[in-house]
């Protein structure tokens, strides 16, 4: 029997088609002209489906689907759902479609789906969480038995590999040893290897035959090297657009290429993997916020390294930024509360042309009421920002030119990273809540939650009354800036721009305590501007930077000096903004006449008001010997406490008396600054 010709079986699905006038479509047409075509394409040795073959099914699966991706009936049809995840098996990003299938519940009831992506996600993308993840999102949506079956027999498959693998981890965990040289400073001039790299390296894939034979990724469209792009003239501008579609639609896909190295202590050290366990929901999966593979704890090895490798590039600089970004395939798309706009920020709110008057502005299908500038920068300006439906929501909103979202992902990251305890020390209260952000053509808009004064403020404010900052207050801010660093160093951001105007005020006691215990948990101060930040997940154990920031004033011993640096920039301006609490005046860093052996200090006289504890603490984040030898921040914070507590017992009431003013100011503006989240941007 001759077989037909792939134009005759056109011909006569297209006279079909024009006649058809049934209620069942797909299963009536599309699915049996599909079938008919793969009868009709050659095969090669291996039964499978050519390249060839693959750029004349692709267009006709892609037709399929946008017919009916909105069409209620057909979503719900087996034959649709067989057609559609044809798709993901010829396309160059097969996790994109998985992700947009899900979105629009393609398939859910059926097995085939989230067989086939849960195999993708941990051959392709090494991603054992996210695997386990779309497993158990399965159970909500399959309830036909026979599927259930199917599903639980892949699943019992996978966790006896999952098993195997994590052994081998440990494993390899027992045997491993770590030099312990401290002493080694090379310098690099390449690029750093990413921890991505590394893990991928050493990481061995799990062996075992695939269901169907797999397709190699396709690194770039452009790429003609690739034999994926080698499609017909016809067919790849086609798959282009259809690609660049997909990725404009789908805001829920799998991050290409990352990996989570994260276990869940309760299943590691190989113990027994009960059925279908609650670890990640699909949501977690697609639109977690981090973006940034990490374990659940507090990093305390970054600096257990046989050497420091110093990255010569600038960690500041914005181009060097998207590179690492792109490397390591992180899409800010993927975060929550980020909307993109293809257009420009309404005129209105540009730099040059805002004023005193309220401006109503709609942004992001939500209506806005701008107020007063509150500061201005070189790169854009914070304003107070309300909900016009609700002007008792107050933002600081946050306008950058050229737009960034840089701040936004750190901000993000930090929330991620901390691990929240009752009663202990909360990293997501030290740190401004990001409601939004808005990414324009030209500016980038974010609303964070707003705090009126700054430590700044608290050293005018004594100023104005000729008085000194109590000792008491002193050590108080001090202990927590020792506790916001202590933290955040350990969860690797650096925030880079530390000064006393990037402390917002949020607590100011006119009554102290004298039982340790008493203290810690009550948050008071906020660190703002994480605009200059560095996240070191993006870089090796021991990477550090030799990049001086441009204001000298600001600039660390270390930059001065030329000196690798990591943490000791962000301690620099810790103790530059105690030093505008302890004498009132900004921090100038000389060499020490007294000793003269090039050891650091302070312009600033210690007279017999300053507390001698100071001249200890000076000296020593003053004169940090290297990047692996920083001083112990929260001893410090421990022995400044101790003080506090004795200080306290001696404190008078004349002192506080005058502070009482400030705290009734600025508690009643933390009152009106409580906003709730405004609506979720909607994609």
């Amino acid at each position: 029997m001759i077989k037909s010709t792939i134009a005759e079986l056109q011909h006569e699905f297209d006279k079909r088609l024009k006649r058809y006038t049934g209620t069942n479509e797909v299963s009536d047409l599309w699915l049996p002209f599909l079938v008919a075509i793969q009868d009709a394409l050659p095969e090669d040795d291996n039964g499978e489906n050519t390249l060839a073959n693959n750029q004349i099914l692709y267009p006709i699966c892609i037709k399929c689907l946008e017919k009916f991706e909105n069409n209620t009936e057909q979503i719900n049809n087996r034959d649709f759902a067989e057609i559609c995840l044809l798709i993901p098996e010829m396309s160059v990003d097969k996790g994109l479609w998985f992700g947009l299938f899900y979105k629009k519940h393609i398939g859910v009831k059926y097995a085939h789906l989230w067989i086939d992506w849960a195999e993708y996600t941990e051959e392709n993308e090494l991603n054992w969480a996210g695997a386990w993840g779309i497993y158990e999102e399965a159970k909500k949506f399959v309830s036909d038995p026979d599927e259930c079956v199917e599903i639980d027999k892949a699943y019992r498959a996978f966790a006896i590999r999952f098993q195997e693998w994590d052994q081998q981890e440990y494993q390899k965990e027992q045997v491993k040893k770590q030099p312990k040289n401290r002493t080694t400073v090379i310098k690099r001039k390449t690029q750093t290897r990413s921890s991505f790299e590394i893990m991928m390296a050493v990481e061995p894939r799990t062996k075992r035959t695939p269901v169907r034979a797999p397709i190699k990724n396709q690194t770039s469209l452009d790429t003609d090297d690739d034999p994926d792009c080698q499609l017909l003239p016809e067919c790849r501008e086609a798959v282009r657009l259809e690609y660049s579609r997909m990725l404009d639609m789908s805001n829920t896909s799998l991050i290409g290429g990352e990996r989570i190295s994260c276990i869940p202590s309760n299943i590691r050290r190989g113990s027994t993997i009960s059925a279908l366990m609650n670890i990640f929901t699909i949501d977690q999966v697609l639109r977690r916020q981090s973006c940034v593979p990490i374990n659940d704890t507090l990093d305390e090895n970054f600096l257990n390294v046989s050497c420091i490798v110093v990255d010569e590039r600038d960690p500041f600089d914005d181009h060097i930024r998207r590179q690492i970004l792109e490397k390591r395939g992180i899409n800010y798309a993927l975060m929550e509360n980020y909307s993109i706009e293809k257009m420009n920020l309404p005129s209105i709110l540009a730099k040059n042309k805002i004023g005193t008057k309220i401006e109503k502005v709609q942004l992001g299908g939500t209506m806005y009421e701008f107020g007063k500038k509150l500061g201005e920068g070189a790169y854009g300006y914070v304003i107070t920002a309300r909900l016009e439906s609700n002007p008792k929501v107050t933002y600081a909103c946050k306008i950058q030119h050229p737009p960034t979202v840089w701040e936004f992902y750190i901000l993000t990251e930090l929330s991620r990273r901390t691990i929240r305890k009752a009663g202990q020390f909360d990293l997501n209260q030290r740190i401004p809540t990001v409601y939004r952000l808005i990414e324009y053509n030209d500016y980038s808009v974010m609303f964070m939650q707003r705090a009126p004064q700054t430590l700044l403020d608290f050293a005018n404010y004594h100023i104005s009354r000729d008085r000194y900052v109590p000792l008491c207050y002193q050590l108080y801010y001090s202990i927590e800036m020792l506790r916001i660093f202590d933290y955040m160093h350990r969860l690797r951001i650096i925030h880079c721009d530390v000064k006393p105007d990037n402390f917002m005020v949020l607590h100011c006691p006119t009554i102290f305590s004298t039982k340790k215990e008493s203290c810690g948990p009550i948050p008071s101060l906020m660190l703002i501007d994480f605009n200059r930040s560095i996240d070191l997940k993006l870089f090796d154990n021991g990477t550090a930077f030799v990049t001086c920031v441009p204001k000298k004033e600001l600039a660390c011993v270390e930059m001065l000096n030329n000196r690798p640096w990591i943490f000791q920039h962000d301690l620099f301006g810790m103790v530059y903004s105690i030093h505008v609490l302890v004498f009132l005046s900004y921090m100038t860093v000389c060499e020490d006449e007294q000793r003269q052996d090039g050891t650091m200090t302070t312009k600033a006289k210690f007279s017999k008001r300053i507390h001698d504890i100071w001249k200890e603490f000076f000296y020593e984040f003053l004169n940090i010997p290297d990047c692996q030898h920083l001083p112990d921040l929260n001893a410090w914070a421990d022995r400044l406490e101790l003080l506090l507590f004795e200080e306290a017992k001696r404190l008078k009431l004349k002192d506080t008396d005058y502070t009482n003013m400030f705290r009734i100011k600025l508690d009643t503006h933390l009152n009106q600054f409580q906003p709730t989240p405004p609506p979720a941007p909607t994609n």
